[in-house]
């Protein structure tokens, strides 16, 4: 398989799962913004009976992203049949700590289980085409991926695990270095399982020994963060257009929305596409970020980042002040490594 080929089933899974993480993530944001005066509760988020709602749809949505990421790409390479497989593969990628990048390997092998099978039962007779489709593709198919799950979980889940002690064993030195430590966590694989690491960690911040809820700076540095990584891709497709496709410039309000709600995924497309160049650039920018967020002392006391959450925000300017120069040092490095790329037109499929 081509480097084209990756890409475009990587991107039609992709499309598919955005809207979840869209949905799902605003409607949880919205959830702890209306339950604001309740932040020191341990019911934070889910008080009142609109904010449990928008709490628990939100939460069903957003459970959605992995299956969805991975039904997707399966159905990108193998039509219809690999949409089963896909998406059950997909929950044992999120049920087994694979995550992000367990759910893109779940798309991949259910995909190809079915092309495999298919070129198996190319010469069984027509009168068997209905056997095919019914038992041997969704069965055996099933059965093939979901034992491939077994060890993709268990490659990719101790790297979670060990990502969440190093964390801990940081948790009391310098929180400016774990705040940037945090903010380039969030970026390097956009929502993978090192993301997801950070984001639960920082979360687990947000109480105290006694279980009482506090504000936290490491919560603080990962909201803050993870907002310049889909924002700064966007605010680089709008300032030069000619270094990005047409699909990645018709991709950037999308990118302004998820970034500006905290969520990387908007970024996925760009860095597909100029991996070697964007990638590195919001890293830093996002690292550059976290660490200001923490030296300003900046706290956040939802399990959320966002612009809709800035009330929540002990020093919202100096907040903002983190994510507009943490966007310009991404900026600014995209524009660096890309100045070279030649101005042409890219066709994507």
């Amino acid at each position: 398989m081509n480097t084209k080929k990756f890409y475009n089933h990587l991107m039609s899974g992709v499309s598919y799962f955005l809207p979840f993480v869209v949905a799902g993530g605003i409607m949880l944001a919205f959830a702890y913004l209306l339950d604001v005066g309740n932040s020191t509760a341990e019911t934070f988020g889910s008080t009142t009976a609109i904010s449990a709602w928008l709490l628990e749809t939100g939460g069903i949505a957003m459970s959605f992203m992995f299956p969805m990421l991975a039904g997707y790409i399966a159905y990108s390479i193998a039509d219809r049949p690999g949409i089963l497989l896909g998406i059950v593969t997909g929950v044992l990628a999120r049920d087994g700590g694979s995550g992000f990048l367990g759910a893109i390997a779940a798309g991949f092998i259910s995909g190809y289980v079915i092309v495999l099978l298919k070129k198996a039962t190319v010469q069984f007779p027509r009168s068997l085409e209905g056997i095919k489709t019914l038992l041997i593709f969704p069965i055996i198919g099933l059965t093939i991926a979901a034992l491939s799950m077994i060890l993709v979980n268990a490659l990719v889940e101790p790297i979670n695990s060990g990502l969440n002690g190093f964390l801990t064993s940081m948790s009391g030195t310098n929180a400016v270095l774990l705040g940037g430590i945090i903010g380039v966590m969030v970026a390097i694989d956009m929502g993978g399982p090192i993301n997801k690491t950070a984001y639960f960690f920082s979360v687990a911040t947000l109480t105290a020994a006694d279980g009482t809820p506090i504000p936290s700076v490491i919560m603080a540095a990962c909201g803050c963060s993870a907002m310049v990584v889909s924002t700064s891709c966007a605010v680089a497709a709008t300032l030069f257009p000619k270094k990005f496709s047409e699909n990645l410039r018709g991709a950037k309000i999308g990118a302004y929305i998820m970034g500006l709600s905290f969520f990387v995924e908007g970024a996925i497309p760009y860095v597909m596409s100029k991996p070697k160049q964007i990638l590195p650039s919001l890293c830093i920018g996002a690292g550059v970020t976290g660490a200001l967020s923490a030296f300003f002392k900046v706290t956040l006391s939802a399990p959320i980042g966002g612009l809709e959450t800035l009330p929540l925000v002990s020093n919202i300017p100096l907040y903002l002040l983190s994510f507009v120069i943490g966007t310009a040092v991404a900026v600014g490095l995209i524009y660096i490594f890309i100045r070279k790329d030649p101005d042409v037109e890219i066709k994507e499929e």
